[in-house]
């Protein structure tokens, strides 16, 4: 069950958990989830019923130190309650609910349940539209609008226009049409993102992953045992980059990668091109001839992966896993963790060269693992692959003691 989203059912027994006043990790064991899992789940979907004291400067933690304040000030901090908290999560049948005078939140799990549905559709969605199309929209609606006209009429008198009622009016929510001075209308809902309108584009279509899907890969490893897996991922801080792209070779546990600046197809199949070119043939097909990643936008075209485009050779097989399911590539995943020793999340990634990268890589592959046996990935890979191989990826050998995963490595 982990890696799954919560369905209507579990969140059900969330909330009939709560009225008997289970706590979380009672919950989180009768799912099979984690008790972050259920924590997380109440807390971001917990409502609050407000009260007219709730504004009352004696509802903040502080206000015996200060005894000063008259309203709600940058420090304020509601009382907190450890049984709502850090225990069953909720309100919900609390027995001292009638004389409690601090804030009180709630959980439905019908309410969850449609947060949910809006939270999985909102995030893939964007805006459809490019530069050129946006402004020819501006032009039909916005002066129509400014005459007093609804969203509904313009769209009746309007059939070219191809976008519904409810599309134009998140537009507007969105900013889109401000400069041509239509702004925000009192819409039910906010979005949160700012989306910048100077950078638009239309959203790629869906990648075709039939043949490549998970199940497609189990298939394929039954028919082909002996052939090793090479799972492959992206790790980055921030959104413009830099990125670094992975490779973990599964049967040894040595994991590489290569900087990059541009986190698209064809920036990351262009590793495949430094891999062919750097080792023979006959090694380029036992390390990457069988590739397992994400759905990741960077991956979404698989013919760049598997076909050399200058020689036409069919030269690996790439798989793909279930949306939203990391746990079907766990060794990269899980290997990740040495790169965050070393790499903080949040911090850039500006100053990296790739001989930082090359050195990184070269100590965690001389941690040794229980799963070899106490060897480490470096050994078990000369074992198998040579040191040749080893000095053509730009790993070294360093000295159990002199292995460090701090961040001060790279400086």
């Amino acid at each position: 069950m982990k890696g799954k989203h919560l369905s209507l059912e579990e969140r059900k027994t969330i909330e009939n958990n709560i009225n008997k006043g289970l706590r979380k990790f009672e919950t989180a064991k009768e799912l099979n989830k984690s008790q972050s899992t259920i924590g997380k789940e109440i807390k971001n979907n917990r409502k609050r019923r407000y009260s007219q004291i709730d504004d009352s400067p004696w509802m903040c933690r502080h206000f015996n130190e200060c005894k000063i304040c008259t309203s709600k000030c940058r420090d304020f901090e509601e009382i907190p309650c450890f049984r709502r908290d850090r225990f069953i999560g909720a309100c919900n049948n609390c027995p001292e609910i009638k004389s409690c005078k601090k804030a009180k939140y709630f959980y439905y799990a019908n309410v969850a349940q449609k947060n949910y549905e809006y939270t999985l559709k909102d995030s893939r969605e964007g805006v459809n539209l490019n530069t050129t199309e946006l402004f020819d929209l501006a032009h039909i609606i916005c002066p129509l609008i400014k005459q007093g006209q609804s969203v509904y009429t313009i769209l009746e008198n309007h059939p070219e226009i191809t976008q519904c009622e409810k599309t134009i009016y998140t537009y507007i929510e969105m900013g889109l049409f401000k400069d041509w001075g239509v702004t925000n209308l009192e819409l039910r809902r906010k979005v949160k993102r700012k989306i910048s309108k100077k950078k638009l584009k239309k959203r790629a279509e869906p990648a075709d992953y039939t043949g490549r899907k998970y199940e497609d890969y189990l298939a394929f490893v039954k028919n082909n045992p002996y052939s090793p897996t090479t799972e492959m991922d992206t790790v980055y801080n921030h959104q413009e980059g830099p990125y670094l792209q992975t490779f973990i070779f599964e049967n040894t546990g040595l994991m590489i990668g290569l900087l990059k600046h541009q986190k698209t197809a064809e920036e990351m199949s262009n590793s495949l091109n430094y891999f062919q070119d750097i080792l023979p043939d006959d090694m380029y097909h036992k390390l990457f001839g069988l590739l397992l990643t994400d759905r990741g936008s960077e991956f979404a075209k698989p013919q760049l992966f598997e076909i050399n485009h200058e020689t036409g050779e069919i030269r690996s097989n790439i798989f793909y896993c279930d949306a939203q399911t990391p746990s079907q590539k766990p060794h990269v995943e899980n290997n990740h963790e040495f790169i965050r020793d070393i790499i903080l999340k949040k911090k850039s990634m500006k100053d990296l060269t790739q001989e930082k990268i090359n050195l990184m890589f070269s100590h965690i592959n001389s941690v040794p693992r229980e799963s070899l046996g106490g060897k480490t990935p470096y050994e078990a890979f000369e074992f198998f692959y040579g040191k040749e191989t080893l000095d053509k990826l730009n790993i070294q050998k360093i000295d159990k003691d002199m292995v460090t995963l701090q961040p001060y490595l790279l400086k």
